[in-house]
């Protein structure tokens, strides 16, 4: 009999956060931004199935964010991608990019913000490690929305930076504890 497999709650939660994105996504495409909501898209740019100019991919090789604002057209929320037209150097263009791409999607006019794990076979050791680039890219998207800036549509060109995480010294094992001593009798 072969062997069940771990369930990845954390890869079903993060589908499922993409899912969240394509809803948010399709709504946009029918009924147009509304409000102040805009959004900030952070993806690979290296990932299967990304369309980018071929200039913008040389300058950020790793990972771009893009903001949905102001100047943006022909939206579309698709099963496993979405694509929008955008201008970059001036020059129109229609981005796709698959969700499984996606490494953040924040709306700073509603205080929300959704990171992703880079979907990749892993291991134990790299999976706690991209639980760090995650931390680390969710602070940077945070640190510069809090700055607030103006309304003119931009390309985010700092890619978020992947630090190795530092291994934890376990020290030594506690001690059981019974729960009685903490009642109130």
């Amino acid at each position: 009999m072969q062997e069940p497999e771990e369930f990845r709650y954390d890869l079903m939660v993060d589908q499922a956060l993409r899912g969240v994105v394509k809803q948010i996504l399709s709504r946009a495409a029918v009924e147009g931004l509304f409000g102040e909501h805009h959004y900030y898209i952070t993806f690979q740019t290296n990932h299967p199935g990304v369309a980018l100019p071929e200039n913008q991919r040389k300058a950020h090789p790793d990972n771009i964010t893009v903001v949905l604002q102001h100047r943006f057209w022909d939206l579309k929320a698709e099963d496993d991608h979405f694509s929008v037209g955008m201008s970059f150097d001036g020059m129109p263009t229609t981005l796709v990019v698959p969700y499984d791409a996606m490494l953040a999607f924040v709306d700073p006019s509603a205080n929300f913000m959704l990171t992703f794990s880079v979907e990749e076979e892993m291991d134990d050791a790299d999976y706690d490690e991209d639980e760090d680039f995650d931390a680390d890219l969710a602070a940077e998207l945070a640190a510069e929305l809090a700055d607030g800036g103006d309304d003119t549509p931009q390309l985010v060109t700092e890619p978020a930076k992947r630090k190795k995480k530092k291994p934890v010294d376990q020290g030594e094992s506690g001690e059981v504890i019974a729960l009685d001593a903490f009642r109130k009798k």
